[in-house]
This record gives structure tokens, C-alpha cells and sequence, in this order.
């Protein structure tokens, strides 16, 4: 059983209730001056649900794309779509394996890796040495490692991810997410990320193994 998602109160559950009394008002000013009988009473509910269903529904189905926009724009900053183009629309610099650092590891030197992670580098996920940047919870990192090795068919992630992080319990992060249910900060900002560098890059998004991680994403 999943847990109710943890912004449920404040963005469902508060909006909810204070529409629902604001459609009380309005469908109580309809009928002020009618006598109080069952077609006033029936009138009254009428109004009260249409008024609260129809935006109600309309912010249920927005809600999750507005967020997502706001997070973006936050995460790169006001001035951001000025100053550059979008990682997916920049133009690919292959990453030669002699700029790498010296204890990159083997696993994660293939063209589709490095292009996954070059533009995590470029959204400030990871630093000039592909690790995490201050700022980038554990969790996230377990889900960046997790779809990475999805996508580019990558064995042993979590010791590979792991011990070149820092970070020695992905596994357990992710799963314990899972459990929750609920999506963590900036998930949606991250498969974006993956999406655009995917469409960018025709080895990727032509592969099985991008499709089944977009599949699994989307569920």
C-alpha cells in the first residue's frame, strides 16, 4: 500500500478545503434570496459542486506540470533560459578519457555514460570530476545511478556509483524510496534531463534499453 504523498496536506488536502468553503459561499449567495425549501436545498448543492468539481479538476490535472515548471526554473536559476539553451539543445563535446580523472572508473567510460553524465555535469548535479555536488541528496544520486545503468546497460552500478560517490548505500536509499511511494525532489527535473540528452543523442533514445527506463519512469 502506497503512502499518501508527502505534500498531500499542503497542496491537495489545504487548496481543497478552503474551495470547498469558498464554493459553500458562492452557492449560498445564489440562493440568499429564495425560501428555504427543497428546490432552494437541491439548488444549492448543484451550485456548491459545480463550482468546487470543475476547478478543482482543472488544478488536480495542471498541478504536477505547473510544479515541474516552477522547480526548473528554480533549479536553473531567473535569468537561466537568457544566458544559455537547454543542456539537450548544446552542442555534444565528446569528454576524451585523458580528461577524466585519474580513479574515474572503467565501467562508467562508455560514449552513452558520458553523455548522460556531461549533462548532469552541465545542470549542476555533478562537479568538473562527475561526483556529487553539494546540494544533491543521497537519494537523488541513487536514482541518477540506477537510470544511468538502465539506460547504458551498466553491471555492478551501486559498487561502481558507490564507491566513485562516496556513497556506499545507493541500494538501499532507492529502494527505501520506492517503498515510500512518493516522488523525491527534483525527480521529475532529473528524467527530463535524461530525456533531452536521450533525444539529443540518436545512439540513446534508439535502444531497448532506454525505452524499457522511460516505460518504467512513466508507470
Amino acid at each position: 500500500m502506497k503512502r499518501v504523498p508527502e505534500d498531500f496536506n499542503i497542496n491537495i488536502l489545504l487548496p481543497g478545503a478552503v474551495w470547498l468553503l469558498a464554493s459553500a459561499f458562492i452557492g449560498r449567495s445564489v440562493v440568499a434570496r429564495m425560501e428555504t425549501d427543497t428546490i432552494a436545498v437541491i439548488l444549492f448543492v448543484v451550485v456548491m459542486l459545480v463550482v468546487f468539481a470543475i476547478p478543482m479538476a482543472v488544478y488536480m490535472e495542471y498541478r504536477k506540470r505547473i510544479e515541474e515548471c516552477c522547480s526548473r526554473r528554480k533549479h536553473r536559476g531567473p535569468h537561466a533560459a537568457e544566458i544559455r539553451r537547454p543542456a539537450a539543445e548544446e552542442p555534444a563535446i565528446a569528454v576524451r578519457p585523458d580528461a577524466l580523472p585519474q580513479e574515474f572508473p572503467d565501467a562508467l567510460k562508455g560514449g552513452k555514460t558520458l553523455v548522460l553524465l556531461d549533462a548532469l555535469r552541465r545542470e549542476g548535479f555533478l562537479d568538473a570530476e562527475y561526483r556529487p555536488c553539494n546540494g544533491c541528496n543521497a537519494t537523488q544520486m541513487a536514482f541518477i545511478a540506477n537510470s544511468i545503468a538502465a539506460i547504458c546497460n551498466i553491471s555492478y552500478q551501486w559498487k561502481t556509483f558507490g564507491e566513485y560517490w562516496g556513497l556506499p548505500h545507493l541500494r538501499q536509499l532507492l529502494a527505501a524510496k520506492d517503498r515510500r511511494g512518493s516522488k523525491m525532489e527534483k525527480e521529475d527535473i532529473i528524467i527530463d534531463l535524461f530525456k533531452r540528452a536521450a533525444e539529443a543523442d540518436g545512439e540513446i533514445c534508439g535502444t531497448d534499453a532506454y525505452r524499457r527506463w522511460l516505460k518504467s519512469v512513466r508507470n
